[in-house]
């Protein structure tokens, strides 16, 4: 590669009309975190859910991109498509621009592949959900598994930390479901709704009020 490109692999998470023929993508990258690059030319060719070799010229806020060649496509269609673009919005939202955050890109990758195998799409949402929000000091990130009791529930807040609840009121989530999700596993079925709303709380709480428009296609 010539002197100049920086280069990574990363993923095409929204793109937007420039002028004729080119446009501006938004990019999650493994290197560079969140940013965005201008794409000229064959600008067809680079979609979103594509695993990508990314390179591009120049610097400051908005560089071209030189190099996308495809190493893994996702196929998602129907729900499982609805669900990438929420994860793709929700990554634009909560994350800083040019912030490298190694964690992010293989969560996401990860999600795409079990939504393209036809999994269940409220079990990958909640695990992706729980390992994009992790990484961004929100509050959960040291939660030991071992120590929570899967009998108990539990509520989190944002000044006093995990602390055990009644169960059922207010933003709570039962001990075996955080569990779950603190270990990376799928959350049990009988409690997937209420995981649901634990989650969507405790994003809403670092989105600070501002809305995910995809979520209302879920």
């Amino acid at each position: 590669m010539s002197a100049g490109i920086s280069v990574t692999q990363g993923v095409v998470l929204h793109a937007r009309p420039l002028r004729e023929n080119s446009r501006i993508l938004d990019l999650l990258t493994a290197e560079s975190g969140r940013l965005s690059a201008v794409v000229r030319g064959k600008a067809g060719s680079v979609q979103p859910f594509v695993l990508l070799d990314l390179g591009w010229r120049g610097r400051g806020e908005l560089p071209t991109l030189s190099v996308a060649e495809q190493q893994r496509v996702f196929p998602l269609t129907g729900r499982s498509l609805v669900c990438g673009l929420y994860l793709n919005e929700l990554i634009l939202r909560l994350y800083p621009r040019e912030a490298p955050i190694p964690e992010a890109l293989p969560a996401l990758l990860g999600a795409y592949a079990r939504l393209a195998a036809g999994e269940r799409a409220d079990t990958v949402l909640r695990r992706a959900e729980w390992a994009l929000l992790a990484p961004l000091d929100s509050g959960m990130e040291h939660v030991d598994p071992e120590e929570l009791d899967p009998d108990a529930w539990y509520r989190y807040d944002p000044e006093a930390g995990l602390e055990p609840a009644p169960a059922g009121r207010g933003a709570t989530i039962p001990g075996a479901a955080l569990r779950a999700l603190v270990s990376g596993h799928d959350v049990p079925d009988n409690q997937s709704r209420v995981s649901r709303d634990f989650m969507r709380w405790l994003i809403d709480t670092h989105l600070a009020g501002r809305p995910l428009r995809t979520r209302g296609l879920l």
